[in-house]
C-alpha cells in the first residue's frame, strides 16, 4: 500500500491573527459571513491546527467545541490514517502492538489527544496492582485479586446505559470515564496484564467479547462487562444459542491482537451508524479495510 498517495490538496496557510479573527465570526448572524468563513476555514492546512487546538481548550461554548474538534479532525485525518496504515504495516501480533493501536484509534474522537498519558496512566495502574500479586498466591486468589482490583478499586464498569456510545468503545474515555463495551473493559485489563506479564487473554466470542485466564493448565473465562465474573462454556454456549449462534470451539480460543483491533473498530463503526455520523463511518470502514488487507499479509 502506498502512503504517498494519500494527501490532501488545496491547502493555503493561515497566520495566527487570521485564524483568530476566522473563529471569532464562526457563529457571526450575516449567513454571507458565515459562508466565507467556512469557505475559507476548508483551505486551512495541517499547520493551523495548534491554534485551533488553543482556542478550543478557550472556548466555553460547547457547541463551539465540537465545531473546532471536527475542523481539527478534517485537517489531520489524512496524516493520521497514513500513520495507521505505517503502524499496521508495522505489524500487529502482540499486546504492546494492539495497545498502540488503540491509543492511535482515540485519536478519532480527538485528534490532539496526548496518548502517551494514557500509556502512563495504564503503568500507574499496574504499579498499583503489582504490590499485590506476588508467587504465593494460588491461581484463584491470583484471579480473584485480579479482577476485584478493577471493579472494586478502580471502580471499571458495564455501560448499562447509553451502551452504543462512542464513550464507551474509546479507550481513553472508557479510561476517564471508568466505563465501557466488553472489548474496551477487555483491553485496559489487558494491558495492565501485559505490563505485569500475567497470563490473560482476549476471546473473541460472537456478541460478548470475554477474557481468559490460564494457569496450571486450566482456563478460565471471564466477563468483564459483569464485574469479572466467571462464566463457563456451557453458560457462554447457551447465550450463543440463545442468539440463533452455534457455538464452536475457536469462539472460545485467544483471539489474535489484530483480530481484537479489527472487532474495536466495528464496533465503532457500529456506534457511529447508530449516532448517525456517517463520515465517520466511512473513515473507520477504511481503516477495517487497511486491517485486513495487511493481516492477509501476516
Amino acid at each position: 500500500m502506498n502512503v504517498s498517495t494519500i494527501r490532501k490538496t488545496g491547502t493555503i496557510p493561515a497566520s495566527r491573527d487570521e485564524l483568530r479573527a476566522l473563529l471569532a465570526l464562526l457563529d457571526d448572524p450575516d449567513p454571507f459571513v458565515r459562508e466565507k468563513v467556512d469557505e475559507r476555514l476548508s483551505h486551512l492546512d495541517e499547520s493551523s491546527v495548534p491554534v485551533l487546538d488553543e482556542y478550543r481548550e478557550k472556548t466555553v461554548d460547547p457547541e463551539l467545541r465540537s465545531r473546532i474538534t471536527e475542523l481539527i479532525h478534517e485537517l489531520t485525518y489524512t496524516s493520521f490514517e497514513i500513520e495507521f496504515i505505517e503502524y499496521l504495516e508495522g505489524g500487529v501480533t502482540s499486546l504492546k502492538d494492539l495497545e498502540h493501536g488503540q491509543l492511535l484509534l482515540c485519536r478519532l474522537d480527538n485528534p490532539t489527544l496526548r496518548t502517551e498519558l494514557y500509556r502512563r496512566q495504564l503503568d500507574r495502574m499496574a504499579s498499583r496492582l503489582a504490590p499485590s500479586i506476588h508467587p504465593e498466591l494460588a491461581p484463584g486468589e491470583l484471579l480473584q485479586t485480579f479482577v476485584s482490583f478493577f471493579f472494586e478499586k478502580e471502580y471499571f464498569k458495564g455501560a448499562e446505559t447509553d451502551y452504543m456510545n462512542p464513550c464507551n468503545s474509546f479507550l481513553h474515555k472508557v479510561m476517564q470515564r471508568r466505563r465501557g463495551i466488553p472489548i474496551a473493559l477487555s483491553m485496559v485489563m489487558l494491558f495492565v496484564a501485559r505490563r505485569l506479564d500475567l497470563p490473560f487473554y482476549g476471546v473473541n466470542m460472537p456478541m460478548h467479547f470475554l477474557i481468559k485466564y490460564e494457569a496450571e493448565n486450566q482456563s478460565t473465562l471471564i466477563d468483564p462487562f459483569n464485574r469479572g465474573r466467571v462464566v463457563s462454556i456451557d453458560q457462554c454456549s447457551y447465550f450463543l444459542r440463545n442468539h440463533g449462534i452455534q457455538p464452536l470451539p475457536v469462539h472460545f480460543d485467544k483471539a489474535p491482537e489484530r483480530e481484537m483491533l479489527a472487532r474495536s473498530v466495528r464496533n465503532l463503526i457500529n456506534s457511529f451508524e447508530s449516532g448517525n455520523k456517517p463520515g465517520r463511518v466511512e473513515e473507520l470502514q477504511r481503516l477495517l479495510g487497511f486491517i485486513m488487507q495487511t493481516g492477509d499479509r501476516e
